[in-house]
């Protein structure tokens, strides 16, 4: 090979090389419970409702606002709990239902009960997912079949 073919070779080599080594913030994830799994803190929580309308409380818990830097601590096994920066924690169980677009993230409160035994929970249509961050949106009826979202940003916690 001549030095010409020996440096492209060596440059398609690298270039290679680069391509395929991970990133560390891999973005575009699918919504698998290894994706999500770990500890996460809701950042940011964008609001999309009529103004004047009042959201009483979500998850059967608190204020939306409540939830504003709550940690989220989510066990691929499915086991797992938030706590309120006020300090209350709950215990749930979490799974993903659906698959691609249409994959939603959804738990129960166990109240100390068995996850088999608890009949309601919560849905959420994931947005974008990457290895530090998701999006879950949640549908709010606002009335006369109109409706709003609240959109959670989750956060993975360094280490």
């Amino acid at each position: 090979m001549n030095s010409k073919t020996k440096i492209l070779f060596f440059l398609f080599c690298i270039f290679f090389f680069i391509s395929c080594t991970s990133s560390k913030n891999a973005t575009n994830l699918k919504p698998t419970a290894a994706n999500l799994s770990g500890n996460w803190t809701i950042t940011n929580i964008a609001v999309d409702v009529p103004a004047g309308f009042q959201i009483s409380n979500v998850f059967d818990e608190a204020l939306y606002s409540d939830f504003q830097g709550s940690k989220w601590n989510l066990i691929r096994n499915g086991n797992g709990s938030f706590t309120l920066t006020n300090g209350t924690k709950e215990d749930i169980y979490w799974s993903i239902y659906g698959k691609g677009n249409d994959a939603q993230f959804q738990f129960k409160k166990l109240n100390g009960m068995k996850a088999k035994k608890v009949e309601n929970g919560y849905r959420l249509q994931l947005g974008t997912i990457s290895s530090n961050s998701f999006t879950a949106k949640t549908i709010v009826d606002i009335g006369n079949g109109k409706t709003g979202s609240i959109t959670y940003t989750f956060n993975k916690n360094s280490k």
